[in-house]
């Protein structure tokens, strides 16, 4: 397959896109798309050049040219250890704006996790907006919360065959079925995520789920796993993630009730809509439970239309 295009956003239009974005999320929000965006423009280069490298060491000495590519600045390494490195940015198309390098930390995030299939966050500890000599990134491995673990396949016939690349709206006052069927495709090898409203240690005990990547719908954002019901953006960037990395995949997404009242059906609709999509061409399955009681009738229309029911 011919790799996409790729191309170099001139400065003055991310700094317009800045400005809107500050606009209509505000600015919290606005630096978090900006570094979420940025990651997976880095992704996508080096994925475009097909690079990719055992460890930092190995980052170091192709990090400079492939940075290059964007324009965004001038980056050098100053020092490396094992899981943790840290670059300067020099003249900075962000900073020279007056602002701090989100997209710049969010690209060279992607970049690096890219190169070593791990995933790694960007720090940026200091930063020429903020009166210092040149922007000063810490780069570092975390845990990637969606990266899916290895469980031991049942050699047994799976209880449910879903035909693959749908999606399946559940109907039922509590998930049983739903976890039935995600349950039984864990238990023979699928890759899974499970999005929930409910406490993800306690699901996991449940259904010994202990290998599968969880996101945790709510405000308690101490949690790695945690998500903001409210910021479908992040929600959505996260399963998109998930679902482009492993192919043949599920997703189960429970609590669509508590993200409807955070932030309103139509928003909600156009979030699954875009999630069914990924979908399509991943050949991969997302089970979607609800509540009949909790919607308007029109509503749960609107969910049957885009979703085969169960």
């Amino acid at each position: 397959m011919r790799p996409l295009p790729f191309f170099v956003m001139p400065g003055i239009a991310l700094a317009h896109l800045r400005e809107e974005l500050d606009i209509v999320e505000g600015e919290q929000r606005a630096r978090l798309m900006l570094y979420r965006y940025g990651q997976r423009c880095g992704r996508a280069l080096v994925e475009s050049f097909g690079l990719n490298c055992a460890d930092l060491s190995e980052v170091k000495s192709v990090i400079e040219p492939v940075w290059m590519e964007a324009g965004l600045s001038r980056l050098r390494v100053e020092s490396l250890e094992e899981s943790e490195m840290v670059v300067n940015l020099e003249e900075s198309v962000e900073a020279k704006e007056g602002n701090s390098c989100d997209f710049s930390r969010g690209y060279l995030s992607g970049i690096v996790s890219q190169l070593t299939g791990k995933r790694y966050e960007i720090d940026e500890v200091e930063c020429v907006s903020s009166g210092y000599m040149a922007c000063v990134m810490q780069v570092y491995e975390v845990v990637d919360v969606l990266r899916p673990a290895r469980v031991r396949e049942e050699d047994t016939q799976r209880k449910y065959n879903l035909e693959s690349g749908y999606s399946y709206l559940i109907k039922e006052e509590i998930p049983d079925q739903a976890f039935d069927i995600f349950v039984d495709a864990v238990k023979h090898g699928v890759p899974a995520l499970c999005v929930t409203r409910e406490y993800p240690e306690k699901v996991k005990d449940r259904f010994e789920l202990k290998g599968v990547p969880f996101l945790w719908l709510s405000m308690d954002q101490e949690k790695s796993y945690s998500r903001d019901p409210s910021n479908l953006a992040l929600l959505y960037s996260d399963v998109k993630t998930f679902i482009s990395e492993n192919r043949n995949c599920v997703v189960l997404v429970s609590g669509i009730e508590y993200l409807i009242s955070q932030n309103g059906f139509p928003k909600v609709l156009k979030l699954l809509q875009h999630v069914n999509d990924k979908i399509a061409v991943t050949d991969s399955t997302l089970l979607t439970t609800v509540s009949p009681l909790t919607l308007a009738e029109q509503d749960l229309k609107m969910l049957e239309k885009e979703m085969r029911s169960f």
